[in-house]
């Protein structure tokens, strides 16, 4: 017993070492009881660009009106909340194991979890997953992808052809904000891990079935290095660290409640299906219903739904960490936490899926805007990619390419750049913008010069 202890506390003292990437060089970061460096991660995260511009990014809704609807920001905080509950529990219950290092308090877990949780849609484009899309397909189709991306090797492809998000996010921190192209914003390797859902290439992704994955070809050395160095790399490939399951979890519990109120906010469903969804751990909540009935409004009634449920499913994705703690920790795949959820959470869960994807999503206004993103993607695109090539590949710039990389401003690509990189760094300036700057600038891209 006391080996195993050993062990794990060994595990844990590599899993949460505060190493960051200083340029050309590692070094562990130094303790101030006062301010954790991974509260640092959190302040550094929280005072980037990358993040202030995600107050006007869709989250579900695109441009609503509403000022009670969530924008990508507001989520990502209430998600950091729910994670930094979620790792300050497990970190108490490394402790009662006695697998937590002494020199690591279980609030440093919390606040990893928070600061993972704070990023973990930092990677997000304009118009959120119909960005994603509509990116993707314009370098799938064939006339592009002969065009412009037959230099590239098979890999590099792939990381347009299946452009994700998460992947943008990782190379946001570890790239492009604060230090450009010298280690990013700096962040500790536990945080960066905390957030990798999918610890694979979108080459290595092709070999599971999966389009997702966590990691570009620009980022692979940086990437193989926060994960050999936390202990998280094996001769198969790379493993999830730990708390990168809590991270995961927080996003899933805060999205599964509350799409559902900024639905009931915009009149897309109505308060008698958010009963329906939660109707299966009504008895668990412990709602005062005097309460619920003197509330005059339903938004209100909705926050004290969502409150008790916040708490019910911290409670439990905590009872389940703990139960596949050691296959956790032997690095086995348990896929995500809430596929071990017990039944009746299980069943609201499902019920809160059923009514996004079959409802939600369906929203006609909501599906209108993302079909006219794409013409918006691909005027973008059209523009910004055919510059590039003309300049990687070293022939005349017309006078309008010329003004395209002067747009581009400190993403245009470089005389050191090769051709993919020159498109990684289109990607970049894409995915930077908000939604209506992207919708700004697509209308100036068309010859449309109304004042913004």
């Amino acid at each position: 017993m006391e080996n195993t202890e050993k062990n794990r506390q060994t595990q844990w003292l590599k899993l949460l070492a505060p190493i960051r990437r200083i340029g050309s060089h590692t070094e562990t970061a130094l303790f101030n009881p006062a301010r954790s460096p991974f509260v640092q991660d959190y302040d550094r995260i929280l005072f980037s660009n990358a993040f202030r511009m995600l107050a006007r990014k869709t989250q579900v809704h695109p441009f609503a009106s509403n000022d009670h609807v969530h924008h990508r920001q507001m989520h990502s905080l209430e998600v950091s909340s729910v994670g930094r509950s979620l790792g300050i529990m497990t970190g108490y219950f490394l402790k009662s194991r006695g697998d937590l290092p002494d020199t690591y308090p279980p609030e440093h877990l919390g606040q990893i979890v928070q600061a993972a949780c704070l990023a973990h849609d930092i990677g997000n484009p304009p118009f959120g997953h119909g960005g994603e899309s509509a990116l993707q397909d314009w370098f799938k189709d064939p006339v592009n992808g002969e065009r412009y991306l037959s230099e590239l090797t098979e890999a590099q492809k792939l990381d347009f052809m299946t452009f994700d998000g998460n992947a943008q996010g990782f190379r946001v921190l570890t790239s492009l904000e604060n230090h450009k192209d010298q280690g990013g914003l700096r962040l500790t390797f536990p945080t960066l891990a905390s957030m990798v859902k999918y610890p694979r290439s979108s080459f290595d992704a092709t070999k599971v079935n999966s389009a997702k994955f966590n990691f570009y070809q620009s980022e692979r050395d940086t990437f193989d290095e926060v994960f050999t160095n936390l202990g998280l790399k094996r001769d198969t490939g790379y493993i999830r660290h730990p708390l990168s399951y809590l991270t995961e979890t927080a996003d899933d519990i805060c999205y599964c409640i509350i799409d559902i109120e900024d639905a009931l906010e915009l009149n897309i469903v109505q308060f008698s299906d958010l009963m329906d969804v939660v109707s299966p751990v009504w008895g668990r909540l412990n709602i005062d219903e005097e309460r619920l009935k003197a509330s005059n409004t339903n938004r209100r009634r909705a926050g004290l739904i969502r409150a008790r449920i916040i708490d019910l499913m911290i409670d439990a994705t905590c009872n389940v960490f703990q139960t596949l703690y050691p296959k956790i920790m032997a690095g086995e795949d348990v896929h995500a936490l809430l596929d071990h959820i017990e039944p009746d959470v299980a069943t609201y869960m499902d019920n809160a899926r059923r009514l996004f994807f079959d409802v939600i999503l369906k929203n006609h206004s909501k599906i209108a805007i993302e079909i006219g993103s794409y013409t918006l993607y691909k005027r973008m695109l059209d523009t910004l990619i055919p510059s590039c090539h003309q300049f990687i590949s070293r022939q005349p710039l017309s006078f309008r390419d010329g003004q395209v990389l002067t747009l581009m401003g400190m993403n245009a690509p470089t005389e050191k750049d090769d051709l993919y990189t020159a498109y990684m760094r289109v990607i970049d300036f894409i995915t930077g913008l908000t939604d209506r700057h992207a919708t700004f600038l697509s209308t100036q891209l068309a010859g449309i010069t109304q004042s913004q």
